[in-house]
């Protein structure tokens, strides 16, 4: 217990002088910190799992980075913002937040657990693909901490340290949201809004079989959104998608 008693202590100091705050309840900080795992194997540990933290977390950190994105780049459409917030806040870009606030020294997590974010910790300067990548262990420990952030300080103060946190990864996340093709721009908006990814069918084609000029629809929930055509199905499909995100007739 001496061991955990210093840590915790520890973590008081580190997220106020990290934060520029002064906390006012140290229980909620505990808690945020606490994975379910470390209970099963701590039976006396007296704080509750970071869960329900977690989903507060959530929506302080969807609103605060919708209006930094939606504040800090006026002209960007609903079509590119709703993509950029999903990259800017999924669970490998909270987990690399999760090291950029130490999460990974201060989080109570069973021994199993600790392995799986030791192991993430070792890829993640490995992998040529970090889409692949990512250790909710930690990813949900960083929502929790907003959380705390909130109840503890209030909106304003955690929306600032939110803002403060993402403003260093922005330009990273703008560049590769950028380079992606229109159908990922467009399923990441779906899943965004409808949790479900667009529909494409092919609504005509013609010519001869070795060149076939193609026609495609793409819907969602069975409305319509955009049309596309290409000498390919492909190339249809992405020319239907790049028209949807155009027109956003899913408003």
């Amino acid at each position: 217990m001496k061991n955990w008693d210093y840590r915790k202590e520890n973590a008081i100091k580190y997220f106020e002088e990290k934060f520029k705050i002064k906390i006012r309840k140290k229980e909620y900080f505990f808690e945020a910190l606490t994975h379910s795992s470390f209970l099963n194997e701590n039976k006396k540990w007296p704080y509750n799992h970071n869960e329900r933290l977690e989903f507060l977390g959530d929506a302080v950190l969807q609103l605060s980075s919708s209006d930094f994105i939606y504040t800090e780049y006026p002209d960007f459409s609903e079509g590119v913002l709703t993509p950029l917030r999903a990259n800017l806040v999924n669970s490998l870009m909270l987990s690399k937040i999760a090291l950029a606030f130490s999460l990974d020294k201060y989080i109570f997590i069973s021994k199993g657990e600790k392995m799986s974010v030791d192991q993430f910790l070792s890829q993640l300067n490995e992998v040529t693909d970090e889409s692949k990548l990512k250790c909710y262990v930690l990813a949900d420990a960083v929502e929790a901490l907003f959380g705390a952030i909130y109840l503890d300080q209030g909106f304003k103060v955690a929306k600032n340290v939110i803002v403060g946190v993402l403003k260093d990864f922005i330009k990273d996340v703008i560049e590769k949201s950028t380079q992606k093709d229109h159908k990922s721009l467009l399923q990441e908006t779906m899943q965004q809004l409808y949790k479900k990814a667009p529909n494409y069918k092919v609504i005509k084609s013609t010519g001869p079989a070795h060149k076939m000029f193609y026609t495609v629809s793409v819907s969602i929930n069975n409305t319509e959104i955009g049309l596309g055509e290409g000498w390919s199905k492909k190339d249809a499909e992405e020319n239907a998608a790049k028209n949807a995100l155009d027109q956003e007739k899913w408003k």
